[in-house]
């Protein structure tokens, strides 16, 4: 039976991360990045993942007793956040959530698996079984509480604002009309500035280097995030000041794990409590972020034996969700581009007499979940691929009200500039995720660099195994969220498979691609984003409406005011 379960449990990880690529979790690098749920990287599922079903038939996770006779146990921590969660010279996780997470490993008497996550996948991670607990940076919030459950806090923490000493941004009234504010997307600072000061222009990244690198390159006025990272960012670099050092209230980090996993969540307030005793987190900063942040900081940010807790989600428990008498229609999406589109048909629907209430999610679990309970009317933000995987897996009815847009993938390179012109035994990059890898390998088949079998599809699949005759060329996957940074160090001559946000996020350009594509081919109307509805409402006259408000021209209008380079399906 217990194998038998973990076959089961193996077999749903595997539909679940096969399909998981609604529409952009990653990787996104410019003011009107499409942040794509097709780039969402949870293919890779922990070993000996079950599933459970103490509060959802779809929770999947790992008991305690599961991840100590297995032997490991797998934690989301950033690798690029130093000094919270960051990989060093030698290759090796080092920060104050790894320092944690170590010890969480020794005193459950097993290895740890590190899995290098970004801010927008951690809540999908823990969904979807990858990880068994987040460990990065993870403000506890009301709407990440819904699909995660959060343990004690270990750190205090507020949202912060660093600017170029220049041009000291004080008070977010010294913003300009035209200035930009980055933000990382799936954070809270994205999520405050749209609540609270929906006029501010964003820049969005999904990756903590390329918002720095923005701010470093002047491309944006300031860079608001966690105040810890933006005063870690101005003590690190000479030139930037934290003008505003607390922005909204104040919060905590702490760990979080699956909905439901109510084992190895009492297990973690345990350690978490007994550690108190040593000061354990008082000597975690002083192994890890003393040099960054010194000791003026060291009893405001440290939260031992999670003495804050009564102030997390208790206070998270305060704006229930205002309905009002009339045409409403609530439609949940993803930041960008979906959310971003939405805001453009709100004066056309408004016209007709519809109240258009955009709903931002950072998950792509969530907004199905709240579709499917009435919470929401309509989303936004996949493609009919993991429509129909969460239909099966979870036994809702979800439909396609219609196509809107679609997220193309593309070639680029730092060396070639003309396919014509790869040599013999180049190097091609491709993602390793399933949905990614098949879009990948299509698009090189595409441009006659493989060949695939005549019968290859997306609705089949296909990986670098199905390859043919790969013309003497050497095909490597790797995860998709690296593929850009492993482009700029390879060899001369290499070319990689980039989809469209973690291009704009290595700062190409849809002109720089070397093909891209084809809009009018299978994988544009297989992966295109689609307006979801509960079956029976998708002929309702506000979703009609709706659907015809973003399909009259709003995506080109959204390209042409952005420069983004989405492709409008009609």
């Amino acid at each position: 039976m217990k194998k038998l379960k973990t076959l089961l449990g193996l077999l749903l990880t595997f539909v679940l991360t096969f399909s998981l690529a609604a529409c952009g979790s990653s990787g996104s690098a410019d003011t009107s990045e499409p942040a794509s749920d097709s780039d969402a990287t949870a293919s890779e599922s922990a070993e000996s993942t079950d599933t459970a079903s103490d509060d959802s038939d779809s929770a999947i996770y790992r008991t305690l007793d599961e991840i100590k006779e297995s032997g490991s146990i797998n934690i989301g921590v950033f690798s690029d956040k130093n000094p919270f969660g960051y990989v060093d010279e030698n290759g090796e996780y080092q920060g104050y959530d790894v320092y944690f997470a170590n010890r969480i490993g020794e005193d459950l008497g097993v290895d740890v698996n590190f899995v290098s996550t970004e801010a927008a996948n951690r809540v999908e991670y823990l969904e979807t079984g990858k990880v068994d607990i987040i460990l990065a940076n993870f403000t506890v919030t009301e709407e990440r509480a819904q699909s995660v459950d959060f343990a004690l806090p270990y750190m205090n923490v507020a949202l912060g604002v660093v600017s170029p000493d220049d041009r000291v941004i004080s008070d977010l009234s010294d913003l300009n009309e035209d200035d930009e504010v980055i933000v990382i997307s799936g954070t809270t600072a994205e999520t405050y500035l749209i609540e609270n000061n929906p006029e501010i222009k964003l820049q969005k990244y999904d990756t903590y280097a390329n918002a720095k690198n923005a701010l470093e390159d002047g491309n944006a006025a300031a860079w608001a995030n966690d105040n810890t990272e933006v005063i870690a960012f101005s003590l690190q670099n000479p030139g930037y000041t934290v003008g505003i050092p607390t922005l909204g209230s104040q919060d905590t980090i702490a760990p979080a794990v699956s909905k439901g996993n109510s084992t190895l969540l009492d297990w973690i307030n345990d350690e978490i409590e007994s550690l108190a005793s040593e000061n354990f987190f008082h000597k975690d900063y002083e192994e890890t972020l003393i040099d960054t942040y010194g000791e003026e900081y060291e009893e405001s940010l440290v939260v031992e034996g999670g003495a804050a807790a009564e102030s997390d989600t208790s206070d998270a428990e305060d704006e229930s969700e205002e309905t009002t008498d009339g045409e409403k229609l609530t439609v949940g999406a993803s930041s960008t581009p979906h959310a971003e589109l939405l805001e453009m048909v709100k004066p056309t629907l408004a016209e007709e007499g519809i109240d258009l209430e955009i709903v931002v999610y950072d998950d792509y679990v969530l907004p199905n979940t709240a579709l499917d309970d009435g919470t929401l009317d309509a989303n936004y933000f996949q493609h009919t691929p993991y429509l129909e995987s969460f239909n099966e897996s979870n036994g809702t009815d979800l439909v396609s009200a219609g196509l809107v847009h679609y997220e193309p993938f593309g070639i680029y390179s730092e060396t070639v500039t003309d396919l014509n012109d790869l040599a013999e035994g180049a190097t091609i990059l491709v993602p390793d995720d399933d949905s990614n890898q098949t879009r990948a390998l299509l698009l090189l088949a595409q441009e006659g660099i493989i060949e695939l079998p005549e019968d290859a599809s997306v609705e089949s699949g296909v990986t670098t195994l199905y390859i043919t005759n790969d013309n003497g060329y050497k095909v490597q996957a790797v995860q998709a969220d690296t593929v850009p940074s492993i482009l700029k160090s390879a060899d001369e001559g290499t070319i990689a498979v980039i989809n469209y946000n973690y291009a704009l996020g290595a700062g190409f350009k849809t002109d720089d691609a070397l093909a891209i594509e084809d809009a009018s081919g299978d994988a544009a109307r297989t992966y295109a984003n689609v307006i979801a509805v509960r079956n029976g409402d998708e002929d309702k006259p506000a979703i009609k409406a709706l659907l015809k408000a973003l399909q009259d021209g709003t995506v080109e209008a959204y390209n042409e005011e952005t420069g983004a380079g989405i492709v409008p399906i009609q």
